[in-house]
């Protein structure tokens, strides 16, 4: 394979909602740059990106796959992704190894959830972005009304870069072309709109623009990158990757307009701990130390873990000796890989700004920086922004003795899916697993079965929390005489609510010595001990500060021992007066429905005790709701939703706050609560 220059390569990621053709469009780009001889469809399980057994089976994508070509001197490295909902954190975890994220819209379907959802996120990190439109060979698809609602979505600066002309069996250009007929009408209103456009961040440009000399690619190139790199330009362009049509097109927009590593914007790298935690800067140079992120792991059946990581500084090169992080001990990269999807052609080495992969080093995990030069040792990645994971089945093997393989299976799949959480709960003793919703966990468990263990599953118990709301005092005194030394502790204390979401605080307000400092660690451990178990029922107690204010103690008999148990009873004294109240979890629910059954939906939404937030109509007669509503009423939403909508609706749940539940919830959940006060 060919050496390359950082400054001749293009990352792109494609992301966007289930069934824009990302994976189609994908094989064609590959078959078209002559990457792949053969064209590979998803339908028939040939595609060169959806290759696992699951993806084949299913017919979509469910893994992030990598995979490049050579296009006009240049190598494309593309990042395919699912565009499930349940999966969206497959394109989350690969969004800092692009410079471009590439959001493929259905031409005929519009704006959909995970559509918006991946905009934003790429908004909000400051990634260029090109909206490509797909399947515009699709009949009576409406190219006006589509990017009028691209505008009215993500903003006026959502320009066509090329038009569909003759029904979307061809393109045309409009950037550097202001002559002929489009599908959307005058080539020239358009191409005037993008320059306008354009010119704005280049005053230089502007002023013979003004002037009436229309720019070239040269005087156009660096204005804008610049565009993109600000989102004050986001090109569209139209494409149906079954025909073909537009793929040349795409190919070299690819080429001439994305930025390269050099001219895209630097990803979020901090450097130091804590207070000292600051931005570093890198530079895509290859002369200068390693410094490389990685973003991927997964298991390879052939050559066992493989870990996927972006070049941002240096070069990997294959024998190399790296360090992980802070770790002092090296490890050793003896294979290098580009990606081709389930194949992994070796290289000598990958510069910077290329993507690639190294297998069979355990030590890596996702999230790791790899570097060479001990100055780097504290670099780190800004954590990424992941929606939390709130579908929730508790699981225990089918077969007993399987709980240990069970266990690392599932610490396997929690490394290679940040979406995706195993917690132990020591109220309820089940092993709780958990994603982003129905679908995610079927197609977990599915992959746990094709590794030959199976488990049974029901809903696990709601995670609720525990706070007080009002100010209260507690005392205790511990004695206990056992015909030796005895134990003495007395504890007054003062506990008063927090605003939500502050967390616990431990305040130290004894004076005068009446409970000796070496005891007041003690009696923190009794309050958090009670913290953790809870007082209504059995629930973590959050937004709660502690005061200690008095107490006595014993020359001889006071312990630590004593303190800690009088410091929890004080606590759980001071609880029964401050009006303990059960918090339960409200999320954020985006509906995505046929306009007809935006009622039902809504009907049924307050009979969940939901709040209907708003709606937004969108195209093809769909409207989206969104709407807060507390988790334990939308467990089973997505068997509702598909009775109401025969399978044509789909939504997204994630975490929003904590509110107290109605007094009947708490009711039920108290009296079912056997509290260990009573046993002691």
């Amino acid at each position: 394979m060919a050496k390359i220059s950082t400054q001749d390569i293009r990352n792109l990621i494609l992301v966007g909602h289930m069934g824009a053709g990302k994976t189609t469009l994908v094989d064609a780009l590959l078959h078209a740059a002559g990457a792949v001889t053969r064209k590979g469809s998803v339908q028939d399980g040939t595609s060169v990106s959806d290759f696992e057994k699951e993806e084949k089976e299913h017919k979509h994508s469910i893994y992030a796959s990598v995979l490049h070509f050579d296009h006009a001197g240049r190598r494309v490295n593309l990042i395919d992704t699912p565009g499930a909902a349940d999966l969206i954190g497959q394109a989350i975890a690969c969004l800092p190894a692009v410079e471009t994220v590439a959001v493929v819209i259905n031409a005929s379907a519009g704006v959909e959830l995970v559509t918006r959802r991946m905009m934003e996120a790429a908004r909000s990190a400051d990634w260029p972005r090109l909206i490509v439109v797909n399947k515009i060979d699709a009949p009576d698809v409406d190219f006006k009304a589509l990017v009028q609602q691209i505008q009215d979505t993500f903003g006026r600066e959502c320009l066509p870069i090329n038009l569909p002309t003759k029904g979307g069996k061809g393109v045309i250009d409009c950037l550097l072309n202001n002559a002929g007929e489009s599908d959307l009408g005058a080539v020239v209103d358009f191409h005037a709109a993008i320059l306008d456009q354009v010119v704005e961040v280049d005053e230089a440009l502007m002023e013979t623009y003004l002037g009436g000399e229309e720019p070239n690619y040269d005087a156009l190139h660096a204005p804008f990158e610049k565009c993109l790199d600000q989102g004050h330009v986001i090109p569209i362009c139209f494409t149906d990757a079954k025909n073909g049509t537009g793929l040349a097109e795409l190919l070299d927009i690819i080429e001439r307009w994305c930025p390269n590593p050099l001219e895209g914007n630097e990803r979020p790298f901090l450097t130091g701990e804590g207070a000292d935690e600051r931005p570093f800067a890198y530079h895509n140079d290859v002369n200068r130390p390693l410094l490389a992120h990685v973003f991927k792991v997964t298991t390879d059946p052939f050559v066992g873990k493989l870990a996927y990581f972006r070049v941002h500084e240096g070069r990997a090169l294959s024998n190399a000796q790296v360090y992980i992080g802070a770790s002092k001990k090296p490890v050793k990269l003896s294979h290098v890989f580009h990606l081709q999807g389930k194949d992994h052609p070796e290289c000598e080495e990958l510069v910077a700004g290329d993507i690639g992969a190294v297998a069979k080093v355990e030590e890596i995990h996702a999230g790791d920086v790899l570097h060479d030069d001990h100055a780097l040792d504290s670099v780190h990645l800004k954590p990424l922004n992941y929606p939390t994971p709130m579908h929730g089945l508790a699981v225990a093997p089918k077969t007993r003795g399987d709980e240990a393989k069970i266990a690392g299976a599932f610490h396997k799949i929690v490394e290679e899916d940040p979406t995706f959480t195993v917690s132990h709960d020591s109220q309820t003793h089940e092993m709780v697993v958990r994603g982003l919703g129905e679908l995610h966990l079927r197609l977990i468990l599915e992959k746990l079965k094709h590794r030959g263990l199976e488990v049974d599953t029901k809903q696990p118990k709601i995670a609720y929390r525990e706070t007080i709301t009002a100010s209260a005092d507690g005392h205790y005194r511990h004695r206990r005489q056992t015909g030796g030394a005895g134990q003495f502790g007395e504890v007054m204390l003062r506990v008063e609510p927090l605003e939500r979401g502050a967390g616990f605080e431990f305040v130290d307000a004894v004076v005068g010595g009446a409970i000796p400092g070496q005891y007041i660690p003690a009696v923190e451990k009794g309050v958090r001990e009670l913290l953790d178990e809870g007082f209504v029922g059995g629930y973590p107690l959050q937004d709660v500060r502690v005061t200690v204010t008095d107490g006595k103690y014993h020359p001889v008999d006071s312990k630590e021992v004593a303190f800690k148990t009088a410091g929890k009873f004080a606590f759980r004294d001071a609880l029964q007066k401050a009006r303990p109240v059960l918090l339960e979890p409200i999320v954020t629910l985006e509906v995505v429905v046929p306009e007809d059954k935006m009622g039902a939906i809504t009907g049924d939404m307050s009979s969940r005790r939901g709040k209907v937030l708003g709606t937004d109509m969108g195209s093809g007669d769909t409207v989206t709701i969104k709407a807060h509503a507390p988790l334990a009423e939308v467990t089973s939403y997505q068997s509702m939703l598909k009775s109401v909508t025969g399978g044509l609706g789909s939504f997204a749940m994630e975490l929003s706050h904590y509110e107290p539940t109605p007094a009947q919830v708490q009711q039920t959940v108290a009296a079912a609560y056997r509290p260990r006060v009573e046993e002691e």
